[in-house]
């Protein structure tokens, strides 16, 4: 797969889990102590370790911008 591929899938990922983590925490606090709060519960501790995950690539992908920009370029 191609860097640029790559960049596009993480960046998906990125977005994907960022949305799905605050759905799935609202739904873990409206469906309190029933049989499905457990699931959605797994689904978002599932999703915030993917956005983990995404973030370490994304910082990889992207560390030669990110250090022109807390250093400026040299």
């Amino acid at each position: 797969m191609k860097k640029q591929n790559k960049r596009v899938v993480v960046s998906l990922v990125l977005l994907f889990t960022l949305i799905m983590m605050p759905v799935s925490a609202a739904i873990v606090h409206s469906t309190h102590e029933t049989a499905i709060s457990h699931t959605w519960l797994h689904l978002h501790v599932l999703f915030a370790v993917m956005f983990m995950i995404a973030s370490g690539y994304h910082v990889a992908y992207n560390w030669r911008a990110l250090k022109h920009y807390l250093y400026g370029k040299n």
